[in-house]
């Protein structure tokens, strides 16, 4: 069996809907029979996760949390940053014994050519429960550092923006040196009165695209004063506390989360292996 067993099935409530479709169309007797335990277990961690839900929404309106203006970055204090690491290393143990169960299950089954009923199901009870634990252990982390599943979201969502932007930065400065440098050499080579005029086009054109270039990056959004002061504190607290953020780092934690979990999108832009 192949991946096709893993696709899908650790994501809480549509494992019971796949539970819902199977029953209709067949007999509980035959159910019982290829998948043991598998759907009590499921039918028990569906319930899990609807309490789950139900502390999620408590813990929001306990630790109300109030985002910056749209466009505008938020500024994360040394504090809370240590109390955003402190929620996800928590759960780093339970994400780790999910990932090695799912390679493991995976890796006995990678010889057959196609997706066994029986393991599917399997597969399912397995991650699910794997990930209730995951999800158990973040609401543990956040009811320990007083914050709410919003304010943990746009911390993960700042510190990928705040990188992210910082490189943008300096890429932008990079470009527009190069473009001023280019325009330069352009403009020159257009003084000698021997180039034919095919040649000539051929460089007028090209100041044309360069100077189109420049119009477009001069009306690009930029960055208010004050979000850029955020971005540099921001990018000072990536740097003081390396290590440790790079310790519990983990785009796949951050999409189980914020995406199947956490009832919001995963951070854009995330591309590393830190949070």
């Amino acid at each position: 069996m192949n991946k096709k067993v893993l696709v899908g099935v650790g994501i809480g409530c549509g494992s019971l809907v796949l539970l819902a479709v199977i029953g209709v169309g067949v007999g509980a007797w035959w159910l019982k029979r290829q998948v043991g335990d598998s759907m009590s277990s499921m039918m028990e961690a569906g319930q899990k996760m609807q309490a789950m839900g139900q502390e999620l929404a408590q813990l929001e309106r306990q630790h109300p949390f109030k985002a910056p203006p749209e466009g505008e970055v938020l500024e994360i204090s040394e504090a809370r940053m240590l109390d955003y690491l402190g929620v996800r290393e928590a759960v780093l143990p339970a994400f780790a014994e999910f990932e090695k169960q799912s390679q493991s299950f995976e890796e006995q089954h990678k010889d057959s050519k196609e997706a066994d009923f029986g393991a599917a199901m399997q597969a399912t009870g397995m991650m699910t429960g794997l990930l209730t634990q995951v999800h158990g252990s973040y609401i543990e982390g956040l009811k320990k550092h007083r914050m709410s599943p919003g304010e943990y979201l746009a911390i993960t969502q700042t510190l990928y923006a705040s990188e992210m932007t910082g490189t943008t930065e300096q890429e932008r400065e990079e470009m527009a040196a190069a473009r001023d440098e280019a325009l330069l050499e352009v403009s020159e080579k257009l003084q000698d009165e021997t180039l034919d005029a095919e040649q000539r086009a051929e460089l007028e054109e090209e100041m044309r695209q360069l100077v189109s270039m420049g119009e477009e990056a001069a009306q690009a959004p930029a960055l208010s004063e004050a979000s850029k002061a955020a971005v540099a504190a921001n990018l000072k607290l990536l740097e003081k506390h390396k290590e440790r953020i790079e310790r519990a780092g983990n785009v796949g934690l951050d999409a189980v989360l914020l995406g199947a979990f956490g009832g919001a999108e995963a951070p854009a832009g995330a591309a590393r292996d830190t949070p």
